[in-house]
């Protein structure tokens, strides 16, 4: 039971639409640009939502309400401030055990990617220009698996295994740099 079911079913809406229109084949321009609005509106919303509440953790709207905001928040890349200042109310609800661990590696990750530095937690890949996934820089590479399993998620090579099996495709990543 959450304490606020109505918020849930909007950020699911929010995540649902958002993810119809990133699964669009062949993408046209006039495509592009509704998914565009989506995400602008989405972006809005959450920020609504953030500072009403502070982040929508498992009390407030279930396990799968915070994790559409995750998706959304995620999605901000038109907002950097947004996806910041989410990672800081992410966090927070991480501390008090109301939200996924491994959301804030992801969303620091995204974070990163996009201020081009090395990812910290590896969660985050380009594609390749024949379709495969391209593994991005990470730090202390060394380390990377132990602040993995720090944010509740599998080793590096587990989860690269599983997307191959997953995919069908042996090649469907390129070397890690």
């Amino acid at each position: 039971m959450t304490a606020a079911p109505a918020l849930a079913a909007q950020l699911r809406q929010c995540a649902v639409r958002d993810q119809e229109l990133a699964k669009v084949p062949g993408k046209t321009a006039q495509d592009v640009d509704r998914w565009m609005r989506v995400a602008a509106d989405n972006e809005c919303f959450l920020w609504d939502v953030l500072h009403a509440h502070g982040w929508p953790g498992h009390t407030l709207v279930g396990e799968q309400g915070s994790a559409d905001a995750m998706l959304i928040a995620q999605h901000a890349t038109r907002d950097r401030k947004l996806q910041r200042f989410a990672l800081g109310c992410l966090i927070e609800a991480v501390d008090a055990g109301d939200a996924d661990r491994a959301h804030v590696a992801l969303l620091t990750d995204r974070i990163h990617l996009h201020a081009k530095v090395p990812l910290r937690y590896g969660t985050q890949y380009t594609r390749g220009e024949h379709g495969q996934y391209r593994p991005l820089p990470v730090e202390d590479p060394e380390t990377l698996d132990e602040r993995r399993r720090g944010m509740g998620l599998e080793p590096l090579d587990v989860f690269e295994r599983r997307l191959r099996e997953v995919s069908g495709w042996e090649h469907v990543l390129e070397g890690r740099p």
